[in-house]
């Protein structure tokens, strides 16, 4: 009986500390999770689309139930059109308290440490990636390659797209009213089979899940599938309503 006894202990204390490890100390909500929010709401300042907000709703195919909020927004002064563009964007952003969560879970999980060499690392990435916004649907215009040049570039699910009917590209770099919003109606119809590599809000890719143990067909660099967008979509949803945001540790995972 002792040896039951003791083997029933030690295995209860196993399940304890394993636990233990799973779990972000409490203290360190008490202590250290106020300066992460306080940091995770330096990058949502830096959200440019976040401006003229036109509605939200909750009907959009894909996302029933989730606020996403439709903003309406101006660039800064495009250099050859010598005046802001104007786009137009579904998105939806975490609030400052849920994105520090979702850091803290993420360097927990992977580091297991909350020191802010990891915590601030992995939020100053977002911000350099995405600044925390997750486009469901529209246009993202962006300087990307040339300082004040700002280029449209069509999102669904968080992820980069391609417009099948190249009449509906604006030749100009200028989205026309018009295609601005066709792009916030757009389904996976509309699209070419290949989306872009990335999706938001840390810039997870294909090779980053499939590291992770992730088994959707989702394609590869090369072969770069619509099913990535499901991916995106279904664990974001997921991570909406949770401490836990699996694109954010899967690309932690890789690259912390």
């Amino acid at each position: 009986m002792r040896c039951v006894s003791i083997f029933f202990l030690l295995t209860l204390y196993s399940l304890i500390t394993y636990g233990q490890k799973k779990r972000i100390p409490r203290k360190y909500f008490k202590k250290d999770f106020p300066a992460l929010i306080e940091k995770a709401k330096v990058i949502l300042s830096h959200a440019y689309m976040v401006q003229n907000p036109l509605y939200t709703t909750d009907t959009i195919p894909g996302w029933e139930g989730f606020p996403v909020t439709l903003y309406e927004y101006r660039t800064g002064v495009d250099k050859y059109l010598q005046k802001p563009k104007t786009g137009k964007v579904f998105l939806l952003n975490p609030s400052s308290e849920k994105l520090a969560r979702w850091v803290a879970t993420a360097c927990w999980q992977v580091k297991h440490s909350m020191d802010t060499s990891y915590t601030y690392k992995l939020l100053n990435w977002i911000n350099n990636q995405s600044n925390a916004q997750f486009p469901v649907k529209g246009v993202v215009y962006e300087d990307q390659y040339t300082k004040d040049f700002y280029e449209p570039y069509v999102f669904k699910d968080g992820v980069t797209v391609y417009i099948k009917d190249s009449t509906m590209w604006p030749a100009d770099k200028t989205c026309t009213p018009e295609q601005l919003d066709f792009y916030l109606r757009i389904t996976n119809d509309d699209l070419k089979p290949q989306t872009g590599q990335y999706g938001r809000i840390s810039s997870t890719n294909r090779e980053d899940y499939k590291a992770a143990g992730g088994n959707e067909d989702v394609g590869d660099k090369n072969n770069r599938k619509q099913k990535w967008l499901d991916v995106v979509r279904e664990l974001y949803k997921k991570a909406w309503n949770s401490d836990r945001n699996e694109l954010i540790i899967i690309w932690a995972k890789q690259h912390l």
